[in-house]
């Protein structure tokens, strides 16, 4: 099998891995975060946990993207593609870094979890830098504005998805961590809240509803099978998790909203 064969062997795996896994988080639940209580010999800090697990993503993409191509490409010339892999740093600058620093506190994590994140960073970082630099239509090589001109709609559509559903992602986190900041606690527990605002009126997981947006956005923009892959990863991942913290709130709230769902509003 030469490289491209494996490339894609590899591609196929990963598609069918986020249906296994989905498949896998429906029955045991949410692996970290609220709904988890781990406080055994394997517990990793929780921010720490999140800051190495996030950053494998970016250090793949860019080094598989920027190594094979310093021979062959003049770095003056500022191409559609690095514009794709400027937004995926963009993303993971605030991921990685500002977001578990911002946060008030993180639970801790299964090193078994971590390790797994980062194994799934690692694959998703190698295939998007890959098919950016190797596998890419040529067209795509092309100066950044005179692609976004040539396919202004497929631009203009898929960057305002994906920058709404980072804005929004945002948004909807900073209103968990004002609640985290409020939170009170009772004889060693913490008392948890109702989250309130934006698209919280709907929906249970609005945050996670945003970051299935700004990815779609992203694979839109790229056309990359690779990034419609990771985007079915990023679905499979977040609307279990989404269906148990929803679960979650209408057990711990006897007043929770009747008319929100878990992730998509008014229907899931």
């Amino acid at each position: 099998m030469n490289e491209k064969e494996i490339f894609d062997a590899m591609l196929q795996g990963f598609q069918l891995l986020s249906l296994m896994v989905a498949g896998a988080l429906m029955v045991v639940g949410s692996p970290y975060g609220s709904q988890t209580q781990y406080q055994g010999m394997l517990a990793v800090d929780g921010k720490l946990a999140w800051i190495l697990m996030e950053l494998v993503s970016p250090l793949a993409l860019l080094s598989l993207y920027a190594w094979p191509l310093l021979s062959i490409k003049h770095f003056a010339e500022y191409t559609f593609s690095d514009f794709l892999v400027c937004l995926w740093l963009v993303h993971y600058v605030h991921r990685a870094v500002i977001y578990p620093l911002r946060q008030p506190s993180r639970k801790p994590m299964h090193l078994g979890i971590m390790l797994s994140a980062v194994a799934f960073n690692m694959l998703n970082g190698y295939l998007n830098g890959r098919w950016l630099a190797q596998y890419a239509p040529e067209e795509l090589q092309a100066k950044s504005m005179e692609f976004a001109w040539l396919h202004l709609n497929q631009v203009l559509w898929g960057l305002l998805l994906f920058v709404a559903g980072m804005a929004g992602n945002i948004y909807h986190d900073n209103i968990l961590m004002n609640i985290r900041l409020c939170r009170k606690t009772k004889r060693g527990h913490s008392i948890y809240s109702v989250p309130q605002g934006g698209l919280f009126q709907v929906v249970s997981c609005p945050h996670f509803l945003c970051e299935i947006v700004e990815w779609f956005g992203f694979a839109v923009l790229s056309g990359s099978p690779a990034a419609w892959t990771f985007w079915l990863n990023v679905v499979c991942n977040l609307v279990p998790r989404a269906y148990f913290i929803h679960k979650w709130y209408q057990a711990t709230f006897a007043d929770y909203p009747q008319n929100r769902k878990a992730i998509v509003p008014y229907l899931l």
